[in-house]
């Protein structure tokens, strides 16, 4: 589109198509959100004019004064600009300079080291691995169509389980298509469309899409330097009556630390009496660099709901992830799969993830060692590289948490047009409002880490 080109319903509808309407409480706050993502991404292309708003409200199923506030939102972020008898158009500011190539396919393109996702580097970690027709032939049922997944892997993810839950059996558990998975169908399961959901602020990026596509509406949980605030989140349970409140039991995503055992005290207290269910997030449970006992998993006990995986631990390319829940619960996320979802996870990649497990401990043991020497490593050259930027100290995982002088998504930007990429912080708020934060992921072979260095050091300015 040009810049004097008027948008059609048509085009603005599929430049927010992630987006699902929804009654009142979270459709202006996630209608909002939908339409920035689209101008920033560029969907939505700076100076095109938007359709009138009566217009609007007819094609997304909406009100005329939710849209009025939508736009209002809009025009207050300097995203869009309105003249009286002129209509509302993209502002040119809020839009990409010089029209440069969307994020995502910076950060996949030739030559761009990767430094924004989160995840092992390769598949090195996993032990030999071999699945043959015979293994597959001993599968009941015959067809391979389990929507709880497969037994004898349930049962060894259920025996690790138990060491912080007793009393965890094979029945209390669910396998998936890795985590995120697993948050899509606790979400849609759980919470019903225009429910609020509670989330941490920060938080994983892909929790926040999964609640907004399922018509819910995420509010951030605010963080100190020990994790959620406990007054902050009493007030919002009071005050939202959320379906769901999602927390991490552990390492945290994005900022690698590690709540204390009293914060997470303070945080049982909240949640004991709330009315409400709770989901703790232990995807990155395994590579605590000092290991915590997870003190908020044992304290809330089998109540909660937890989703865990492999991802992180060993190797994202595995797919394979799990739900712990209570035995109804794991009943009515089951019937949701078959309906919605698929009819259950990979077999084959199951067998694989059972192979997996064996010995497991020792293969953690050996990978928490090397991530904190490329943790220590990167710490201590962007320290030397750039004094002005202030580093969160990292308690486990994959990645830190990077304060930078201006904008995170700016600065993310810029150093992927140099070959670098990184996650700016603003893809892990709650709200997705601009944040000074950006992620980079320190599990990366030293050379590939040290030639980012180099990179970032070149930017201009």
């Amino acid at each position: 589109m040009s810049a004097t080109t008027s948008t059609s319903e048509i085009e603005f509808v599929e430049a927010i198509s992630a987006w699902i309407p929804e009654s009142d409480g979270p459709v202006r706050a996630s209608l909002t959100v939908a339409i920035r993502q689209a101008i920033i991404s560029g969907r939505l292309a700076s100076g095109s004019r938007l359709p009138p708003e009566r217009v609007l409200a007819k094609a997304l199923h909406v009100s005329r004064p939710t849209v009025s506030g939508v736009i209002e939102d809009l025009r207050r972020g300097g995203f869009v600009s309105s003249r009286q008898g002129s209509g509302t158009w993209v502002s040119a500011t809020s839009a990409p300079r010089d029209e440069p190539v969307p994020f995502v396919e910076m950060i996949q393109a030739d030559g761009c080291i990767d430094l924004a996702a989160a995840t092992a580097s390769d598949a090195s970690w996993l032990p030999p691995m071999r699945v043959e027709t015979a293994d597959l032939l001993m599968v009941d049922p015959s067809n391979g169509l389990i929507p709880q997944g497969l037994r004898q892997l349930r049962e060894t993810v259920a025996q690790r389980a138990a060491a912080q839950v007793d009393g965890t059996t094979a029945a209390n558990v669910i396998t998936t298509s890795g985590a995120h998975q697993a948050l899509a169908l606790v979400v849609a399961t759980i919470a019903p469309r225009g429910s609020t959901v509670l989330v941490e602020d920060t938080t994983f990026g892909g929790l926040v899409d999964i609640v907004l596509a399922a018509g819910c509406h995420p509010v951030g949980i605010p963080r100190d330097d020990d994790g959620p605030v406990p007054e902050v989140l009493t007030e919002l349970v009071r005050r939202h009556n959320p379906s769901l409140v999602v927390l991490v039991s552990s390492v945290h995503s994005p900022t690698g630390t590690i709540s204390s055992v009293d914060r997470c005290r303070e945080l049982t207290n909240v949640l004991a009496d709330a009315p409400t269910q709770v989901v703790l997030d232990e995807t990155y449970a395994d590579l605590e660099f000092t290991p915590s006992g997870r003190p908020l998993s044992v304290a809330l006990g089998n109540d909660v709901i937890r989703v865990g995986s492999l991802s992180k631990t060993l190797w994202s390319g595995l797919r394979t992830g799990w739900i712990i829940a209570p035995i109804g619960t794991c009943l009515a996320i089951a019937r949701r799969r078959w309906k919605q979802f698929d009819l259950g996870p990979s077999v084959a990649s199951q067998l694989f993830a059972l192979q997996a497990l064996e010995g497991i401990e020792g293969r953690i043991a050996e990978r928490c060692s090397a991530l904190r020497g490329r943790y220590a490593w990167l710490r201590d050259a962007l320290t030397e590289a750039f004094p002005d930027w202030q580093l969160t100290p990292v308690d486990g995982g994959l990645a830190m948490w990077v304060e930078v002088p201006g904008d995170g998504a700016e600065f993310a930007t810029h150093a992927a047009a140099n070959g670098v990429a990184v996650l700016p912080g603003s893809a892990c708020r709650a709200d997705r409002e601009p944040t000074p934060h950006i992620r980079i992921c320190f599990d990366r072979p030293m050379e590939v880490l040290e030639n980012a260095i180099e990179r970032l050091q070149a930017m201009p300015g």
